[in-house]
């Protein structure tokens, strides 16, 4: 008759298991910050940026009319015209 031990299996510590769980997750956390901006922010950003722009010309062609140098070219205009088919 043979008589073996029982297979000594130890009692899972929940504590410990939470400890090592912390310790992967600084061990995850020690690489960089990122960040993500949506498409509507990168969006918002574009359109703001184009205002100013857009801003700044109606500023300088409102001085030009008002000083009487605001000269329209026709030919640009006309090209204009028929590159949009009108």
């Amino acid at each position: 008759m043979r008589i073996e031990r029982p297979n000594q299996i130890q009692p899972i510590n929940p504590y410990r298991q939470q400890e090592m769980k912390q310790d992967e997750t600084k061990a995850k956390g020690k690489g960089r910050d990122q960040l993500e901006i949506s498409n509507e922010a990168l969006e918002l950003q574009r359109t703001q940026e184009t205002e100013a722009e857009r801003n700044e010309r109606i500023a300088e062609l409102k001085k030009q009319v008002q000083e009487g140098t605001y000269h329209v070219d026709a030919k640009v205009i006309a090209e204009a015209l028929l590159k949009k088919g009108l």
